[in-house]
């Protein structure tokens, strides 16, 4: 497991990151996208201030996921990886790429954290033939390093300051909060994943941490889902990071293409993208 830190500012200042998760760019929400844009420009004039951290499965990868009917039919054929696996690869790393490219444009600095999702390229990297593998690097593909952008690998940790943990998270269920308080470490922790909004609390020898589950930036109806109910909601987050390490949490939630901002205004979007 390896901790990537991002150090608290100097006596005086404050370090603002967006933070949003599950991005499922395939099933991204594009008006709740387009609205966290926009509470970017409306909080911070220059760019420079503008700062975010892509929690976790930006990409979706579906057609890599070994459950997926279509893979189990083509990973058999001897054209699979030139028919099925590549092209459909390239389309959605293409509109990563573009997705990248409008972010960068808003944001002066992007920590992207992996998801189980964005590592089912990795999986076919290292079970497809040598000849194939490099189709699948999304470092390389969607140009991360070369872009300047500072990657957190799936289940290791972003570290702000002494007291709060980031991770796009592995566990599900009931007792998932608590299930990431203890991988952290006695540390309060932010994770995407289960596309819900939720918190606890813990307190260890006085001092009270908390766990919270981030909304998505996708689809709350996929055509996976199957039109079945669920508790997910479309939003993202905003982090303010002091010099002794304290910080405060905020969560948008983008309900029906609107975002009501604190101080009365009112964000709305019917933007469709792509591209």
């Amino acid at each position: 497991m390896k901790i990537t830190k991002i150090k608290a500012p100097v006596k005086g200042q404050i370090s603002t990151y967006f933070i949003a998760g599950d991005w499922h760019i395939d099933h991204m929400d594009w008006p709740a996208f387009d609205i966290m844009l926009k509470t970017a420009r409306k909080f911070f004039k220059n760019k420079k201030d503008r700062k975010l951290i892509i929690n976790g499965d930006f990409l979706d990868a579906a057609h890599l996921m070994a459950r997926n009917p279509m893979f189990k039919q083509w990973i058999k054929r001897s054209d699979g990886m030139d028919e099925y696996f590549i092209p459909k690869s390239e389309e959605e790393l293409d509109l990563g790429n573009r997705i990248l490219d409008l972010l960068q444009k808003e944001f002066s600095e992007i920590i992207y954290v992996l998801g189980n999702h964005d590592l089912r390229y990795e999986l076919m990297m290292k079970t497809c033939s040598k000849d194939y593998a490099h189709n699948f690097d999304i470092i390389s593909k969607l140009s991360l390093t070369s872009r300047g952008i500072k990657t957190v690998k799936y289940n290791d940790w972003l570290d702000m300051g002494s007291k709060l943990s980031i991770t796009h998270g592995a566990f599900h269920g009931a007792t998932c909060h608590k299930k990431h308080y203890e991988a952290a470490g006695a540390k309060s922790v932010i994770f995407s994943h289960i596309h819900h909004v939720g918190c606890k609390a813990f307190q260890v020898r006085g001092n009270t941490h908390h766990v919270w589950s981030l909304p998505a930036l996708s689809d709350l109806n996929p055509e996976y889902i199957k039109n079945r109910e669920t508790n997910w909601s479309v939003g993202f987050g905003v982090i303010n990071l002091h010099a002794n390490s304290n910080f405060n949490f905020y969560i948008f939630q983008v309900w029906d293409n609107k975002l009501a901002l604190p101080d009365g205004t009112v964000l709305t979007s019917n933007q469709k993208y792509p591209f």
